[in-house]
């Protein structure tokens, strides 16, 4: 793939100037994939900054890793390293069921996705087991070079 003198090479995006891909978590986009399955608000102020300068590649992690809308709440009662390193398990409160896998692999899909596009840059929702701060997505993107900008 060529993309001229942008300096672009290896992205998935060939679409002028707004080449290089961001992940941003679906729902800060207005899609309802929050635990509840309710309909988010849109984050109109950040989505205009972020297309300015990206072309936006939404992810859900826990949907990517196999849970489904609504589901279970789950808080993460320690770190994203923990549970990576296998010295965590996610239990989710309403039904003592481990959902530590699901979260694991949409990590795992989502840094896939991210290398698929070419995404240096991840924008994930707080307040979530896998995309807040020391969520398991947070931590398996950081691990492997991708800044993330948590969104309150």
């Amino acid at each position: 793939m060529t993309s001229g003198n942008r300096g672009c090479e290896g992205y998935l995006f060939d679409s002028g100037i707004n080449t290089e891909p961001v992940l941003i978590s679906a729902c800060l986009l207005g899609i309802p994939c929050r635990w509840h399955g309710h309909r988010p608000k849109k984050r109109k102020k950040l989505l205009e900054r972020l297309k300015k300068r990206y072309v936006i590649v939404p992810v859900c992690p826990e949907q990517l890793g196999g849970m489904p809308t609504p589901r279970t709440g789950e808080k993460l009662e320690g770190s994203g390293a923990e549970v990576l390193d296998g010295q965590l398990r996610i239990i989710a409160p309403e039904t003592g069921k481990d959902v530590t896998q699901f979260h694991i692999n949409g990590a795992s899909y989502t840094l896939e996705i991210a290398k698929i596009v070419g995404a240096h840059c991840a924008y994930l929702k707080a307040g979530s087991p896998s995309c807040d701060r020391e969520g398991v997505t947070s931590e398996l993107l950081k691990r492997n070079g991708i800044k993330v900008v948590r969104v309150p």
